[in-house]
């Protein structure tokens, strides 16, 4: 896959003081993972918490909370995971919350094509 690093800048969502970081971009993460110390300087507090299968393939409870992330041009809030110190990972919620997808050959994050299905699976607006 091709695993690389981007800056983001991380904020709570209701004051918008932003913070830098380097996260590994991780499609294979659903959610995005911060350091629980980082995320409690950004004054983010778990909202709720669940269990999650790490890459080893054990499992392991972790807090949740909600964090904005900047990315360029782009900013949107999305879950993020309460993790162990250096754990920096901008997982698949995020990026598409951002509209971002990763180009693995160049290492970096570019636009995502913006589709609306419907639910038949005709293109929103269209009629069969």
């Amino acid at each position: 896959m091709g695993l690389f690093e981007v800056p983001v800048r991380v904020a709570n969502p209701e004051d918008r003081v932003f913070h830098k970081a380097i996260m590994l971009v991780d499609t294979g993460a659903t959610f995005s993972v911060l350091p629980a110390s980082f995320l409690a300087v950004l004054g983010i507090t778990p909202d709720s918490e669940d269990e999650f299968t790490l890459a080893s393939n054990e499992s392991k409870r972790y807090a949740i909370g909600e964090a904005r992330f900047n990315v360029g041009d782009r900013e949107r809030t999305s879950p993020v995971i309460f993790g162990d110190e250096g754990t920096w990972l901008l997982g698949a919620t995020s990026l598409q919350s951002l509209g971002l997808v990763p180009d693995t050959t160049n290492h970096q994050l570019v636009e995502s094509p913006k589709l609306l299905v419907g639910v038949r699976g005709f293109p929103f607006g269209a009629s069969a």
